[in-house]
């Protein structure tokens, strides 16, 4: 690799379902310079809630700690709506490498949520490859960005 995404550590957090991706996944980042701030779950042996995971992962974000965060539970759904929540978070649900492109150009995405049920190990690292050596794009895209950190559904 020949330049990293950031240098502060990625976090990375996970639900029992999202377990075992979640290590294959550091010892990518690991292998990749990356440094990684383990958020749990600490097994796969017990039910826990990705909420809580995805929590820990904002916090990571928002306390400044990590620039971006990776999230893996069964379907990715619960991690990426969880986030989502927050208007500094653009958690981003992918299921192809060719979908890292936009979501990081276009949506400047600072949190990659993966669903350990519907992509295989080999998938995950080929998406988190890409999410890592795409950088945002400016201009009208910068524009959009502002607008939706501006944006506050509760207000309609």
């Amino acid at each position: 690799m020949t330049r990293k995404l950031t240098d502060k550590p990625i976090s990375i957090g996970a639900d029992h379902r999202g377990f075992a991706l979640k290590e294959r996944l550091k010892v990518w980042l690991q292998a990749n310079g990356y440094s990684v701030k383990d958020c749990g779950t600490d097994s796969g042996a017990e039910r826990v809630d990705a909420m809580d995971y995805a929590l820990r992962l904002v916090a990571e974000i928002k306390e400044n700690r990590s620039d971006f965060a990776i999230g893996i539970c069964g379907s990715g759904q619960m991690m990426a709506m969880t986030a989502n929540r927050f208007p500094f978070m653009r958690a981003t649900l992918l299921h192809t490498s060719a979908e890292s492109v936009p979501a990081r150009e276009h949506g400047d995405a600072n949190m990659l949520v993966l669903g350990a049920d519907t992509v295989d190990d080999a998938t995950a690292e080929h998406i988190l490859k890409a999410f890592l050596h795409t950088d945002a794009l400016g201009g009208r895209y910068a524009e959009r960005r502002e607008r939706l950190a501006k944006l506050d559904a509760s207000d309609r």
